[in-house]
């Protein structure tokens, strides 16, 4: 980049100047070329620039040596600061093989978690084979990614006061000394499910794999859930508010089971008391109950033709009228929850629900230990 390449020259130039003067001009210049950061980094420069003037600010203006190094110091730690938040740090998992739980994992299309589940010696490929784990959160299916990382020894001991930093000195030096790796994966992460698989790693020791860390960069991805507001693979299902019986609802999660228990006249229309089953090992933090709702289905009279039966029918069906309900608590795995919903009608009126549930938001189980 031109401005970094400005800066650094301007730098070297610092360092190899003569008198105060043209320190201090060199400085003033290589200030302003700071402030010219292209625009995509101008606000972070901008933060840190405020740090600078506060710290110049604290000590008298003069051309004094003493002076110009701090203003030098203040504004080389902006530099540095600016140049480590462009590197990306914290899109990385840190993994250590004697930790329990999970490590979170972010990526541009979302974070995901990631554990490691074991080590074993690749006797047949040299190094090490790596078990991971991954939980994937989203309604996307990962096809194929890589995770670019690199892998060492323990971490150094600071001191006591010391910030426990990848910006520390000791950290940084102690960084040096970490050996890359890349490994591309094309086995699918399913949505809202852990994926366990292997990578290899080219380690001469299990000491040498005190610590792993890595991004991830998807390359292949297909979005599972096409059905967010209406329409797509989930099916509309019919539930018979006075029938004993259960009713199925699909959905892009799986089929759930819903009864209707009770029917009472609300402020503002009809509450249905429910019973959900969910057969699945996932809680659903937040659900909703979404179709059209009408009195009984007509049935056939005796006198009736079959012409006239599908046209009372036919007025039937121009007469339900939607509604859309929070469903009001979670919806535990493995069992009957006991929820309600609301239906904006009387009760009179409210004896047939065509409806979809509506999955928002889960929460994963945790991985088999």
């Amino acid at each position: 980049m031109r401005n970094s390449v400005s800066i650094s020259a301007a730098l070297a130039l610092f360092l190899l100047g003569g008198c105060n003067e043209d320190l201090e001009k060199r400085i003033d210049r290589l200030e302003a070329e700071l402030r010219e950061v292209r625009s995509d980094t101008r606000d972070q420069v901008n933060g840190l620039g405020d740090r600078v003037e506060a710290a110049e600010a604290k000590v008298e203006n003069s051309s004094s040596a003493k002076n110009l190094e701090k203003r030098f110091a203040n504004l080389q730690s902006s530099v540095n600061q600016m140049m480590r938040s462009q590197s990306g740090p914290d899109k990385m998992a840190y993994l250590r093989p004697n930790l329990k739980g999970h490590s979170t994992l972010p990526t541009d299309h979302g974070t995901f978690l990631v554990r490691i589940e074991g080590i074993d010696l690749d006797a047949a490929a040299g190094g090490y084979q790596i078990h991971l784990n991954i939980g994937n959160p989203m309604a996307l299916a990962v096809q194929q990614f890589t995770l670019h990382g690199d892998y060492g020894g323990g971490v150094p001991k600071l001191e006591k006061g010391e910030e426990y930093s990848v910006y520390n000195k000791k950290i940084e030096e102690w960084q040096k000394t970490l050996t890359p790796f890349e490994a591309t994966v094309t086995k699918t992460l399913k949505p809202f499910s852990w994926t366990p698989f292997n990578i290899g790693i080219k380690a001469d020791s299990r000491d040498d794999l005190q610590l792993i860390r890595f991004s991830m960069k998807i390359l292949n991805a297909q979005l599972e859930k096409q059905n967010v507001g209406g329409g797509g693979s989930a099916e509309f299902g019919h539930i018979l508010v006075d029938s004993k019986a259960a009713s199925v609802l699909k959905t892009d999660y799986g089929a759930f089971l819903i009864a209707v228990k009770k029917v009472e006249k609300g402020k503002t229309g009809t509450v249905l008391s429910i019973d959900i089953g969910n057969p699945y090992g996932f809680t659903i933090n937040q659900c909703r109950i979404v179709g059209d709702f009408g009195g009984n289905i007509p049935k056939k009279l005796p006198s009736e033709s079959p012409e006239e039966t599908a046209a009372r029918i036919q007025e039937w069906m121009d007469g339900l009228q939607p509604f859309d309900s929070l469903v009001s608590s979670r919806i535990s795995a493995f069992r009957w929850n006991r929820a309600t919903i609301s239906v904006p009608g009387a009760p009179e009126n409210v004896k047939f629900l065509r409806c979809q549930l509506k999955v928002e938001n889960v929460t994963l189980p945790n991985a088999r230990q």
